[in-house]
C-alpha cells in the first residue's frame, strides 16, 4: 500500500534521509526505531509533505499506486486526516487550547466529509466510544486542560480515525504517558488497526514498545536504514551491532534467562551520539560507536538478505546473540 523507494532529505547540503527501500502493506504494522536525532519523525513527516520548509525531498513514495513526492498541498491535504490519519507525541501541542474537544473532532471531519449537526455529533461520540473515552458527551464540551494526558492522547487518535484511514502514522505517541496509561493506548492502536484493517507507521525509540504494537520493525540510523524485518526476529536475534547495542541497552528485553547474570552489573549503554547532519563518518555510520568495527567498516556496507522478509547492512554482524557468541559471517 505504501511504497518508499529512493527517499532522500536533505536539508542545505546535508543529506538527513536516505532510505532505498521500505515498504508497508495494507492492515500491516511497522515500527520505525532509533535514536533521538535518527530521522525518524523528519521520515514520517515526509511521507505526507509534513517536513519543515527548509528540507528538499527526492526519491518516490507512493500510496495505493498515487506518487506523493511532488504533490502539490491540496491534493496532500486531502490524503491528510482522510486516507492517511496523524497522531503527534504531544497532544498539549497539538491540540487547540481554546476549543472544546468534541468541536476539534468533529472538525476533522467536515473537513473531509458533508454531514448534518446531528449525524456529525453521533459520529464524534462513536469516535470517543471507540477510543475508551468515559462519558463521551461530557468530556466532548471539555477544553484539552481538562483532560489527563492519556485522554488528550484518545482525543488525537479518534480526530486520525475519524475518516477511516488506511494508513495510520503516529509518531511517538506514548513518550509523555506512564507506563499504565501508555500500555492502554498502545492496546487500544493495536486494537483499532486489526478492526479497522489500517496500516500503522509507529515511530518510537523504544523497541519494547515497537514489540508489542508492531509486526515489522526497521531500524533506523543516521538517516539510513541499517536492519528491518519481523519484529521477534530482528530484536530476539539482531544482525546489525547497532540494533543488538539498542536491544543491550532496553531493560524490558533482557530475557529471564539472563537476568540473574546481569545483576549488580552496569547496564550496557551505546557510548557517543548519533551524528549530526553533516559529520557521519564515512562508510557505516555507526563505525565511530561500534566496538566490532574494522578497516572494512569504512566502505559503505550493502544490504545483505537473510530471507525473503529481512535484511540489514554490517560488515561484522551478530551471529548468535541469545547465545552470547558474536563474530563475522
Amino acid at each position: 500500500m505504501l511504497t518508499i523507494r529512493d527517499l532522500t532529505i536533505h536539508v542545505g547540503n546535508n543529506q538527513i534521509v536516505g532510505i532505498d527501500e521500505l515498504d508497508i502493506e495494507r492492515g500491516a504494522r511497522l515500527g520505525l526505531v532509533g535514536e533521538s536525532g535518527s530521522g525518524k519523525t523528519m521520515t514520517a513527516m515526509s511521507l505526507v509533505g509534513l517536513q519543515h520548509r527548509d528540507c528538499r525531498v527526492t526519491g518516490s513514495v507512493q500510496f495505493d499506486g498515487r506518487e506523493l513526492i511532488g504533490c502539490g498541498e491540496k491534493d496532500l491535504a486531502r490524503i491528510r486526516g482522510s486516507d492517511v490519519g496523524m497522531i503527534f507525541q504531544d497532544p498539549l501541542r497539538a491540540l487547540n487550547p481554546t476549543m472544546r474537544v468534541g468541536r476539534q473532532i468533529g472538525e476533522a471531519i467536515r473537513l473531509h466529509a458533508r454531514t448534518s449537526r446531528a449525524q456529525l455529533r453521533a459520529r464524534v461520540h462513536d469516535l470517543m466510544t471507540q477510543v475508551r473515552l468515559p462519558d463521551p458527551d461530557r468530556l466532548a464540551r471539555c477544553y484539552p486542560h481538562q483532560l489527563s494526558g492519556g485522554q488528550q492522547q484518545r482525543v488525537l487518535i479518534a480526530m486520525a480515525i475519524a475518516c477511516d484511514p488506511k494508513l495510520l502514522i503516529a509518531d511517538e505517541p506514548t513518550t509523555a504517558l506512564d507506563v499504565t496509561v501508555q500500555k492502554e493506548i498502545l492496546d487500544l492502536l493495536v486494537r483499532l488497526s486489526s478492526e479497522k484493517q489500517m496500516a500503522m507507521l509507529f515511530v518510537s525509540h523504544d523497541l519494547g514498545v515497537v514489540r508489542a504494537v508492531s509486526e515489522q520493525v526497521a531500524v533506523l540510523y543516521s538517516g539510513r536504514l541499517v536492519e528491518v524485518g519481523p519484529s521477534d526476529a530482528v530484536i530476539g536475534d539482531p544482525r546489525h551491532r547497532y540494533t543488538e547495542a539498542l536491544v543491550a541497552a532496553n531493560p524490558g528485553l533482557i530475557s529471564s534467562d539472563e537476568t540473574d547474570v546481569l545483576i549488580g552489573q552496569p547496564l550496557p549503554t551505546i557510548t557517543g551520539s548519533v551524528p549530526a547532519p553533516g559529520a557521519a563518518p564515512s562508510g557505516c555510520a555507526f563505525r565511530n560507536r561500534c566496538a566490532y568495527a574494522t578497516d572494512a567498516c569504512e566502505a559503505v556496507p550493502p544490504m545483505k538478505n537473510v530471507d525473503s522478509e529481512r535484511r540489514f547492512t554490517c560488515w561484522n554482524p551478530s551471529v548468535d546473540v541469545k547465545a552470547g557468541s558474536h563474530g563475522t559471517r
